[in-house]
């Protein structure tokens, strides 16, 4: 849903229907701009309903009477959704949109039932039928619900988003140092530039690709074809305009959407993940770098050991700043035994090597929304002394970076 809002929705002033708007695991309300007026619709009164339906299959609201209408994991519960869409239909304004999500698989889950699983072609089916015009379709590879998400238009105005779009992010400017001086702590054997060096001459990429890119340091040490990712690079950086590297001006979540493994450059033989410092975020990165890794391909992730707790926050408030991958790092060796992983101890905030790869795991995938759940309850949490310590970390010799890459 935050996509269809952050693509799709209005401007301005705007009045918005929720469509099943109990507030289970959060609320669509909390996506939207302060401009939006917001009405939240549910069987049963709850968090976030303000009208409670009496019947199920008229919406008692009038004619034209809304910008956009939302409906989030609704309609597998409604024996006869088509119903629905004809209401959706009525109730919007001319030119007025419909975001729909509801799931391609998952389990039974009965809300008073469960009746129902939808494919794209069941989408275009009830725009023929309501009237509505299907703009844009997509299927969430993601479980356990792989949620298909389609966005309607009642009218023909609106073309589809096909290519990134410019996404508003945080300032280049340099953070201030923290007033207490052990914050800004570094540590390690070696510095980390150093040992990514080693590593492009131990593996000898054909294809390598980095996301979250700055001022370029990490990207000029590849030699081959790169693909270097970052919505927000810094304005002194200038390798990414030369012959050998395919820049891309977007975050990693829209990259992998539009350049998915199909059309991808290449398969990769070495990829550096430095984006977005927050778990969550790092999480997605390798589940979709590690679909198109070669076979022997390698992943570095940076800054996994913090080397205080505030250099861990999930808000930066130090220049040293590793944010809360480290708890990426943590979940990623409970959740795949398969994968090889080693920390290594270099300066500022240590890296993870991760090799022994399956590109056509599902492991990440399968049960990613109840994973992501957990990672949110744990938000916050301040980094065990063996992180800190560094306790598992091993020194960035060659010796130690060829056991690491399976060199």
């Amino acid at each position: 849903m935050r996509r269809c809002s952050d693509w799709y929705l209005p401007k301005g002033r705007i009045r918005i229907v929720d469509l099943g708007a109990m507030n289970v695991n959060g609320s669509y309300r909390e996506l939207l701009p302060a401009t939006v007026e917001y009405v939240g619709v549910d069987l049963e009164a709850g968090p976030g309903v303000d009208v409670t339906l009496s019947d199920t299959y008229q919406l008692p609201f009038a004619d034209g009477s809304f910008d956009v209408v939302l409906s989030g994991q609704m309609l597998e519960h409604s024996g006869q959704f088509w119903r629905v869409f004809k209401e959706i239909f009525r109730i919007l304004k001319p030119d007025g949109l419909a975001f729909v999500i509801a799931p391609s698989a998952g389990p039974v889950h009965r809300y008073p039932v469960d009746c129902y699983r939808f494919h794209p072609d069941s989408y275009q089916a009830l725009a023929e039928w309501s009237g509505l015009r299907l703009v844009q379709c997509w299927r969430d590879e993601r479980g356990p619900w792989c949620d298909l998400v389609g966005v309607f238009q009642k009218g023909e105005s609106l073309q589809p988003v096909t290519a990134p779009r410019a996404v508003k992010v945080s300032s280049n400017d340099r953070q201030k140092p923290h007033w207490d001086p052990s914050v800004e702590a570094r540590n390690g054997a070696r510095p980390y530039l150093e040992v990514l060096r080693d590593l492009h001459a131990l593996i000898s990429p054909d294809v390598y690709l980095e996301v979250g890119v700055r001022r370029g340091a990490s990207l000029a040490l590849a030699s081959c074809s790169a693909v270097a990712i970052d919505p927000d690079p810094h304005p002194d950086l200038a390798i990414a305009t030369t012959p050998a590297v395919h820049f891309h001006r977007c975050t990693s979540d829209d990259f992998f959407f539009f350049h998915g493994e199909h059309d991808f450059v290449g398969r990769v033989d070495l990829a550096f993940i430095d984006g977005m410092h927050l778990a969550e975020y790092v999480y997605r990165d390798f589940m979709n770098v590690e679909r198109i890794m070669r076979p022997g391909g390698v992943v570095v992730i940076d800054d996994v050991l913090p080397n205080h707790p505030i250099q861990a926050s999930r808000e930066r408030v130090s220049q040293v700043w590793t944010g809360d991958v480290w708890r990426f790092a943590e979940h990623l060796a409970r959740e795949r035994a398969d994968l090889r992983l080693t920390w290594l101890d270099t300066s500022p905030t240590g890296l993870l090597v991760i090799s022994r790869l399956d590109p056509a795991s599902r492991a990440m995938w399968d049960d990613y929304n109840p994973k992501m759940r957990r990672l949110a309850q744990e938000a916050g949490a301040q980094p065990p002394d063996r992180v800190l310590a560094r306790t598992d970390a091993v020194e960035p010799t060659i010796e130690n970076l060829r056991a690491a890459s399976g060199r």
